[in-house]
């Protein structure tokens, strides 16, 4: 005999696969079963327009709910939480073949998905300055940094992904030919904030997020990386600051 958490997984796993039918299923209750699938779908496509605004804004909601129609239909749900869902769209919009004059528009949804993450992130708190003042100059630059749960980056190398949604918060038009961009996203308290950097800072960021030491990192800068560094530790992006031999501080 099945147990109820049997229960519970074979009629979870029914609501994302057609092809299965919950255990205990019966010819009377046979129909009802896509009525509870048609709201899982219906659920799911709402949590994806509120989390993927800019995309919405580019192609307007009703082109947006049959993309995100034919995307929850492909993929099953991440997890329960419906605040996971939709890590895997960018993906799919790139071989969505209805999108495919506007190949642009999966890497805007990388911004929209960085963003979804970073406003339920958990709370890292940011590195106490005090702990900078105790480190030289040599020790300093020996160090690495650990960012905030919250921080991302999105990178195009094609489309210019920081002017489009900059386009349509109020900023100017944006010009596909402008190029490829990337764009830091992180939260501060609870409103989520992002910047354009350009591809010394990318590349400056890339490798702090794999542990290089702040001095091999900024070796990838050819102007100067001060106004980066900068930001980083004022608006909180540093959890924590590691040195090579000697941990935390």
């Amino acid at each position: 005999m099945s147990s109820y958490s049997d229960l519970l997984d074979s009629f979870a796993a029914s609501l994302d696969d057609e092809s299965r039918a919950p255990a205990g299923l019966t010819d009377a209750t046979r129909t009802h079963i896509e009525v509870y699938r048609n709201n899982v779908r219906l659920n799911r496509i709402a949590a994806l327009a509120d989390a993927f605004t800019h995309v919405v804004t580019l192609v307007g909601s009703d082109y947006f709910r049959s993309l995100a129609r034919a995307f929850v239909i492909a993929t099953p749900a991440a997890s329960a939480n419906l605040h996971d869902d939709g890590a895997a769209l960018p993906a799919f919009i790139r071989g969505f073949a209805p999108a495919a004059d506007l190949p642009y528009l999966g890497d805007v949804a990388e911004v929209d998905w960085l963003m979804q993450r970073a406003y339920y992130a958990d709370d890292s708190a940011p590195l106490n300055r005090a702990s900078l003042a105790e480190l030289g100059p040599d020790r300093f630059a020996a160090a690495s940094l650990r960012f905030s749960a919250s921080v991302g980056v999105a990178r195009s190398a094609k489309w210019p992904i920081a002017d489009i949604v900059a386009m349509h918060e109020g900023g100017p038009a944006a010009s596909l030919d402008a190029g490829g961009q990337a764009v830091l996203v992180w939260r501060e308290g609870f409103a989520v904030r992002w910047r354009a950097i350009d591809g010394d800072e990318t590349q400056v960021v890339a490798a702090l997020w794999k542990g290089s030491s702040i001095e091999n990192a900024l070796s990838h800068a050819c102007g100067d990386p001060n106004s980066l560094l900068a930001h980083l530790f004022s608006h909180g992006l540093v959890h924590a600051i590691v040195e090579p031999e000697n941990g935390k501080h």
